[in-house]
């Protein structure tokens, strides 16, 4: 059976992210919900932090930016999709360049919505094992070294 994807939702009450919590949660996603960049910080700064976060683009304390921000220093990888009421391509652009994995504006159609999740969380699941692999061997490229030339170790033997 497939893990249960976690998805923290930072914002401050708004309708937006109510409706986009409604629909995750239909979907079979649990939210665990941060109302300031703070409480976000102190949530992402765990040994498993929740895998995706989905943020307002303001919040009492910071920004998404400084979630994006956050999230790039978690012990785990994070992706997080940025949510505006206003669809700007603009900002889209700036959102991805600064680190956002996505940008979703309501309404949420649910099929919309399944999609960007099972990419995010595709991802990060990808993203988390290459990153454990590289702690287990903590070599150039994952591999372990033989201390001898791979080249000179083929001709060697012959």
């Amino acid at each position: 059976m497939k893990e249960m994807i976690t998805a923290l939702l930072v914002h401050q009450n708004s309708d937006t992210l109510s409706s986009l919590r409604r629909v995750l949660e239909l979907q079979g996603v649990r939210t665990v919900q941060a109302a300031t960049r703070l409480e976000a910080k102190r949530l992402l700064g765990g040994l498993n932090p929740a895998p995706l976060v989905f943020t307002d683009t303001q919040l009492a304390d910071g920004t998404w930016l400084d979630i994006v921000a956050t999230a790039k220093k978690a012990l785990a990888p994070v992706n997080v999709i940025v949510v505006s009421r206003v669809v700007d391509t603009r900002f889209y652009v700036e959102a991805i360049e600064a680190g956002a994995f996505d940008f979703v504006a309501p309404p949420f159609a649910a099929a919309d919505l399944a999609h960007v999740v099972r990419c995010a969380a595709d991802n990060v699941v990808v993203r988390r094992a290459q990153k454990l692999e590289e702690r287990a061997c903590p070599t150039e490229g994952g591999r372990a070294e033989t201390g001898v030339n791979d080249r000179e170790s083929i001709g060697a033997h012959t």
